[in-house]
């Protein structure tokens, strides 16, 4: 093949570069100064109000501050999905800056697959926890659920610490212990109810009153009505996600918002 014909060719196959998200600008990264802060520099002329070097606090979530545990995985994350590439920056729409003048903003990053944001892919790799104090305005806060949600169930990272099913005996012996922790809890269903959170499935012989919730969510359809009328109680269930436990009268729960986080189990035969 003649060196002109062959490249001809090989622009041919050029695979187009993607167009950068909407409402978006582009930078370039000179320090991570932790999971989910880094210094920027703007690439060519920076929009009205946007200074050429800006620190940027990514929105949505929060990681581990440095020296606890997982804030040097998490940084090391962020450097290694946004090292040498440019980050694209679209900002709060509600929000410009913080209290400490940093921006508030999503990052997104050019993959094979297309573009990823980096908050949501911190969240999903159990790098990350959800901060978000009005979900009402939270643009991508479906995405955020989800991604937390899947880190849970897989375990992954800050949720990693107890991989394994635990009977609600060995939770309740030492509660304590795993408050916000990710973990899979099995028990019996004693009895289901509604309340203002949603549908509880209320764990039979609990000393403190653990339920697992099924909470409406904007996110999801309604997946757990057909689950509510398979007649749940007298059945084992193991239930995935964060304990929680934030009054003594409200007692232990889980917080269950998609279908993947319960599981009916076989009875032994």
């Amino acid at each position: 093949m003649k060196r002109g014909a062959f490249l001809v060719a090989f622009a041919f196959f050029v695979i187009p570069a993607l167009a950068q998200p909407e409402g978006t600008f582009p930078a370039r990264i000179v320090r991570w100064m932790d999971g989910d802060t880094a210094q920027i520099r703007i690439v060519g002329t920076p929009p009205a109000g946007i200074l050429t070097y800006e620190t940027v606090r990514l929105l949505g979530i929060n990681t581990p501050e440095v020296g606890e545990p997982f804030s040097e995985e998490a940084t090391t994350y962020f450097r290694k999905l946004t090292m040498g590439k440019t980050v694209y920056v679209e900002l709060s729409p509600w929000e410009f800056r913080d209290v400490h003048s940093r921006l508030l903003a999503y990052l997104w990053v050019e993959t094979p697959e297309g573009f990823l944001m980096v908050n949501e892919a911190l969240l999903k790799e159990g790098l990350a926890r959800l901060l978000v104090y009005f979900p009402d305005r939270e643009k991508y806060y479906c995405r955020f659920l989800e991604a937390l949600t899947f880190a849970q169930r897989e375990k992954k990272n800050l949720w990693g610490k107890y991989p394994e099913p635990l009977p609600l005996w060995e939770v309740e012996g030492n509660p304590l212990k795993y408050v916000l922790e990710g973990v899979t809890v099995v028990f019996e269903v004693s009895r289901v109810g509604q309340g203002r959170e949603g549908w509880s499935l209320w764990a039979a012989q609990s000393r403190y009153g653990f339920h697992a919730v099924l909470q409406p969510s904007p996110c999801t359809q309604v997946w757990w009505q057909s689950l509510l009328e398979s007649n749940l109680i007298g059945k084992k269930v193991a239930v995935t996600g964060e304990l929680q436990w934030d009054s003594l009268s409200g007692g232990p729960r889980i917080v269950v918002l998609f279908p993947e986080q319960i599981q009916i189990l076989e009875e032994e035969k």
